[in-house]
């Protein structure tokens, strides 16, 4: 096999496993496009970090910065894309928690708990929460870069990420939307968002999977009505 049609082949593999996505499940009573929303999100993990070194030098000791920049700037691009009536959205950033780790809430049906307390009623010096007709809680959050490899892309794979260095980019986490008046739980699921790249990441690649998370966290829900 000519090595064109062998790197050919192998991309084109790549480009048929490398969607992931979001699973969630939305309740039947969330029909209605909120005025405003609030994302609210736990210190984000990255696995690897020196690539944020490389690739957003000017974030590496300050990274939830870019991550809320980029959450606010996708979520409100995409929500009032569709809807008529321009939607408030605002991005909060949990510094910590007692966990010490990225998971630090309790998403149930009828209430979200943080260090077993009721968050919506919790006073932290550390942080407000702002009013918002819907919040969206992204727990877990974790970045990692899988090359070729790893994924499980084969001995085309092994080819590739040696010739290319080549791989995916993932964010994942759990989430859960909740009602800002009753702050019952509107949907819920599990955050598994990737972009490819070749060559080794770049500053595209970050952009490109903060993109395609806010995307999949919206997908199904009356946000893009």
């Amino acid at each position: 096999m000519k090595p064109l049609n062998l790197i050919l082949g192998a991309l084109f593999f790549l480009i048929l496993t490398g969607c992931a996505g979001s699973k969630a499940t939305i309740s039947e009573d969330w029909n209605w496009r909120p005025s405003t929303i609030a994302v609210i999100y736990s210190n984000p993990l990255v696995m690897n970090m020196d690539d944020v070194q490389d690739d957003l030098p000017e974030y590496a000791s300050s990274f939830p910065t870019w991550v809320t920049q980029k959450l606010k700037k996708n979520i409100e691009a995409k929500v009032n894309a569709r809807g008529s009536n321009q939607m408030r959205v605002e991005v909060v950033h949990y510094p910590s928690c007692s966990t010490g780790g990225p998971a630090c809430f309790f998403m149930g049906e009828s209430e979200l708990l943080l260090d077993g307390k009721d968050f919506f009623a919790n006073e932290n010096d550390q942080f407000t929460l702002p009013e918002a007709d819907v919040y969206l809680v992204l727990d877990g959050v974790t970045f990692k870069n899988v090359d070729a490899v790893a994924s499980g892309a084969g001995l085309l794979g092994v080819l590739l990420s040696y010739m290319m260095h080549s791989g995916d980019l993932f964010v994942e986490g759990t989430y859960g939307f909740y009602d800002g008046k009753s702050h019952k739980r509107l949907g819920y699921g599990s955050l598994q968002s990737n972009e490819g790249y070749f060559f080794g990441t770049a500053k595209s690649t970050w952009d490109d999977l903060m993109e395609n998370a806010a995307e999949d966290l919206l997908d199904e829900t009356p946000l893009l009505k």
